[in-house]
């Protein structure tokens, strides 16, 4: 996504948990929802769907096809599993109930239907990869769509993981029970968070712990800590490929 444009959208939609509105070209304008804490793990689970990395499959047709195109030509059609994961994505992002996957004039398409089964709205393919944009960045303040070379991304990957191999992921549930400890809200008042938020207090309360932690190392006089520790607030955000 463009720089400015996802300053744009940072500003005015993801920073304050509120909808982000898609002008079509056909039809009503759609509302892209952030998703609720309550929603992650089936969108967790769904999301693979977008991030399918297409232009890296050694197939000159893949490469020149839209993302629609490939996943409805190319991925659901090997694996109807695979559909169902579009239909959650668009059921809990776009709050889209009805819909169909077909043609119009020529180009595919996803046709919102109302219960009767009324077309209402048509999203193409290039709508299609603008709204997949927006949904990744709006729901993960760390999402970097960014093309790196696969071998360069294959020796980042091994780097984190021998780096962090004895470090255990909380679950999700430890994550909120951790949440819940430091800001007093129940898990009914965590359900209805926007999952964005959530993830912000959560990575901001593990930081704060252990920067508290570093500071009462660093004035033992049994250890010697080398330099300042600096509170994770007010460190800049490092890039994942510098590190390596």
């Amino acid at each position: 996504m463009d720089k400015n444009k996802l300053e744009f959208y940072e500003i005015n939609y993801f920073a304050n948990g509120l909808d982000v509105p898609y002008k079509l070209r056909k039809g009503e304008n759609l509302s892209i929802k952030p998703i609720l804490v309550k929603d992650f793990l089936r969108y967790d689970y769904a999301k693979e769907i977008l991030l399918i990395s297409k232009n890296e499959i050694n197939d000159i047709k893949i490469i020149q096809e839209s993302y629609l195109d490939f996943l409805i030509n190319d991925i659901c059609k090997k694996d109807k599993d695979q559909l169902d994961l579009l239909y959650i994505i668009l059921h809990l992002c776009l709050g889209l109930e009805y819909v169909s996957i077909g043609k119009d004039n020529g180009r595919t398409c996803i046709a919102v239907c109302d219960k009767d089964n009324k077309v209402k709205q048509i999203i193409y393919s290039k709508e299609f990869d603008d709204i997949k944009d927006i949904i990744l960045h709006q729901n993960d303040i760390n999402y970097d769509d960014r093309y790196v070379n696969p071998e360069v991304r294959e020796v980042m990957e091994e780097y984190y993981r021998v780096k962090y191999k004895d470090i255990v992921s909380p679950s999700f549930e430890k994550r909120k029970a951790f949440v819940s400890s430091k800001t007093g809200l129940i898990t009914k008042q965590l359900n209805e968070m926007p999952y964005r938020e959530f993830d912000m207090i959560y990575h901001a309360s593990v930081d704060s712990e252990i920067y508290i932690g570093q500071k009462i190392i660093q004035a033992s006089e049994k250890y010697e800590v080398k330099g300042d520790v600096s509170h994770p607030l007010f460190t800049p955000d490092k890039d994942p490929y510098s590190e390596i």
